[in-house]
């Protein structure tokens, strides 16, 4: 199998618009997010409109946090009330925020009828592990006691995250679990990084090569910066394929083909599987690592977004 030819094309774009810029392991934060910005107009590309957006804030877990809430236009169906995705962007815990992942969000309220959240936590390496996990399960809890102000069903609610958003979407249910709440009904984890080991096959099949998009050296410095010198980057909450996962939500795992994280949710996959736990898992052929940004792009992923949504829609609404 080869690489997707319209996910070719979108990285010689990507290369072009990036032009001299160096690899975020050789930049600081602050100038990796400005060469991120330059990108944006592709990722977005060809968002489609939805009902109504709107910027908000809730608490987090050290005050407030912007939030943006997308409306599908499709009508609540207990007492005027939706059920609701909450998103969780990637971008390794120290890039993105509400603007980079909007046309995900766009995508996600269209296709699956629900309300969406999107939550743009602190980022590291300002705020290290655990601040953006905090703030995820302070945004988590927030919706499940005060949905209702915002037109949302607190009894069905669901969560999506790509890359580091993964993470910390599984890392959010395993914190409510252990602390014996279970405001969730379900996770689609999206190309998730969920353990810090960068010797798997497919590190070592794709991560020496930055035409996939991400790089082992890029995660080695994301990770870097999420969880600093001196922290267990092994620690569940930080690497939850350590954790136990017995008592989560079905769960919904994707993969991209060639991407330096695809053994991750493969190894995910396994431990749930032995768990008993209830799960999918879909590998995306030809696809690379952030490829749900270009979904507007991509013809094949029209339909893998669509199995995402609708498995999220059927954890909310069953």
């Amino acid at each position: 199998m080869a690489v997707d030819p319209q996910i070719a094309n979108m990285l010689q774009r990507i290369a072009a618009v990036s032009g001299d810029t160096p690899p975020n392991e050789r930049l600081p934060p602050a100038e990796a997010r400005h060469a991120m910005a330059a990108v944006l107009p592709l990722l977005n590309e060809h968002a489609p409109a939805v009902a109504r957006v709107e910027d908000r804030t809730l608490p987090g877990a050290a005050g407030p946090i912007a939030a943006r809430l997308y409306h599908p236009g499709t009508g609540g169906t207990n007492g005027g009330l939706s059920p609701a995705i909450v998103y969780i962007h990637g971008g390794g815990w120290v890039l993105c925020d509400l603007d980079s992942h909007d046309g995900i969000c766009r995508e996600l309220a269209l296709r699956s009828g629900l309300k969406v959240v999107s939550l743009d936590y602190r980022l590291a390496p300002e705020h290290p592990f655990p601040a953006p996990l905090e703030d995820c399960v302070a945004a988590v809890r927030w919706l499940a006691a005060h949905g209702r102000d915002w037109g949302i069903d607190p009894d069905r609610l669901v969560i999506a995250g790509d890359s580091a958003g993964a993470n910390l979407s599984l890392a959010t249910l395993l914190a409510l679990r252990d602390a014996g709440e279970r405001p969730l009904r379900g996770a689609a984890l999206v190309y998730g990084v969920f353990a810090p080991d960068h010797e798997t096959p497919s590190h070592l099949a794709y991560g020496g090569d930055s035409r996939y998009f991400l790089s082992t050296a890029e995660m080695e410095w994301f990770w870097t910066h999420y969880v600093p010198a001196g922290t267990d980057r092994r620690t569940p909450l930080a690497a939850p394929l350590y954790a136990d996962p017995a008592g989560l939500p079905p769960l919904y795992l994707t993969a991209a083909e060639f991407d330096c994280l695809r053994s991750d949710t493969e190894q995910l996959a396994y431990r749930l599987a032995l768990a008993g736990q209830p799960h999918e898992y879909r590998l995306w052929r030809g696809m690379i690592h952030a490829c749900l940004h270009m979904t507007g792009t991509v013809e094949a992923m029209r339909t893998e977004i669509d199995h995402l949504a609708a498995f999220l829609r059927r954890q909310a609404t069953a």
